[in-house]
């Protein structure tokens, strides 16, 4: 396999990864938030309906990053 072939699998292992991390320091309401957040995305994203689907994603992201900020 060539690096341009595997180069997107890496970045997808290498986000899937520092979402592990992030989901890691995460308290319990951020937790619960995301569990109901997740549903909603994949039920977007079967739909068809990427602009809901891209909301629930900064949705995610800004809880990821706030148990960042929070976690000492």
């Amino acid at each position: 396999m060539s690096t341009i072939q595997t180069a997107p699998h890496d970045a997808m292992h290498d986000e899937l990864n520092e979402f592990r991390r992030h989901l890691r320091i995460l308290g319990p309401v951020q937790r619960r938030i995301l569990s109901v957040l997740m549903p909603q995305l994949i039920a977007l994203e079967e739909a068809g309906d990427a602009d809901g689907a891209l909301s629930i994603i900064e949705e995610v992201k800004s809880i990821l990053w706030e148990g960042r900020r929070t976690r000492h």
